[in-house]
């Protein structure tokens, strides 16, 4: 008989259950290390703590999950065609211009910006393509087409991104030529993977009247928005098939002249789609099959700017750049540039009032091997 009026059983005890088996310290570490808001400080600045925490952040598969587990990079300054980088974020995440100093080319043009890399003209005698990793300060160099080696056909211009879940030097670049009589464009693709210019693409056009804007990425396919004849036309090649096609704008009297007011991005389903501005006024359009299944321009929604026409000097914008990542368009006005949101249209200034020039953003996580001062 036990002392509390239990009965207990000669040569029994009771046994309490075996402890739950406790996750591996690291594991749990790098669980808390991975929700560090994705910063650029934050990797470097752990990775200083102690060489446990080094070890861990600077981890390649920790990395992946990294970028995994935040989706979207954060948006770390501007390249400006050839001018200095523009940083925008706030210390300790701002990155000094210098930092991003480009290359010591003594004469270059910026054509492409995109998951991390810039794509950009080197003229200097043998005119070649260069590639660009501004965090890890690497770059490649890529000999034009061999099509290229003659007096038919002319750069046009170009673009350059990462294949989806690939790091490192892995890219796609597309290259764009006109023919001497502007009335043939002309597109290559070139992959890391092989190392080599696929087979050339070409369409027969009207006279191309201007080069073309920078690149959007939509979807799979690259777009480019230029001048044939008296309007527009965007000229997509589809980076599955190496195909390339033409669409002609809407007819619209207010379209055809200004090509700064005009600019490609998705539609809020994804597929093509363009803003046209007007004063402090947009319209978005989309395209999408019509009853027939044929593929249509079709309104997709009005958008005013009356907040920021309150805060800025003059009656005009002009269309900059947009933020792929962040959908979000840049324009310049008599106050400065200002990144405009269009799902929330929150803006924020960027920068003093300059001449026009194009805005390239630059977005990127941080890796914690190297360091941003």
């Amino acid at each position: 008989m036990s002392t509390r009026g239990e009965m207990s059983t000669p040569g029994c005890r009771r046994t309490s259950p075996p402890p739950a088996s406790l996750p591996d310290d690291d594991d749990m570490l790098r669980e808390v290390l991975l929700r560090l808001p994705p910063r650029p400080s934050s990797l470097p600045r752990a990775s200083l703590v102690c060489k446990r925490w080094r070890s861990l952040v600077a981890d390649p598969q920790f990395q992946c999950r990294f970028r995994d587990h935040h989706g979207k990079p954060p948006l770390l300054g501007f390249f400006l065609d050839s001018r200095p980088f523009v940083p925008i974020l706030d210390p300790p995440d701002r990155i000094p211009e210098a930092r991003f100093s480009m290359p010591p080319l003594e004469s270059y043009r910026i054509i492409d910006c995109r998951d991390g890399l810039v794509l950009f003209l080197a003229h200097r005698m043998m005119r070649r393509l260069v590639l660009w990793n501004p965090v890890a300060r690497e770059q490649r160099r890529l000999i034009f087409p061999p099509e290229l080696d003659n007096a038919q056909m002319f750069f046009f211009n170009g673009a350059v991104r990462r294949p989806a879940r690939r790091q490192g030097w892995h890219f796609q670049v597309a290259l764009i030529a006109r023919d001497t009589l502007c009335t043939r464009v002309s597109v290559w693709l070139y992959s890391s993977e092989t190392g080599a210019w696929g087979n050339i693409n070409s369409l027969q056009l009207q006279s191309i009247q201007s080069m073309p804007q920078p690149s959007t990425l939509i979807g799979n396919s690259f777009c480019w928005l230029f001048t044939v004849g008296h309007g527009c036309v965007i000229l997509e090649f589809d980076l599955d098939r190496q195909s390339l096609a033409v669409t002609e704008l809407p007819p619209h009297t207010d379209m055809e002249a200004d090509f700064h007011k005009l600019w490609i991005m998705p539609s809020q389903g994804g597929g093509l789609g363009f803003i046209h501005l007007s004063q402090f006024h947009a319209q978005l359009w989309k395209r999408e099959p019509d009853s027939d299944g044929f593929p249509v321009w079709v309104p997709d929604r009005a958008v005013e700017f009356g907040e920021l026409r309150s805060t800025c000097k003059g009656d005009f914008l002009t269309l900059v750049g947009f933020d792929e990542e962040s959908n979000a368009i840049l324009v310049l006005t008599a106050s400065g540039v200002f990144m405009v949101y269009l799902q929330s249209m929150e803006f924020k200034k960027l920068s003093d009032p300059k001449s026009f020039c194009h805005h390239y953003p630059f977005a990127c996580f941080y890796p914690a091997g190297i360091m941003l001062w």
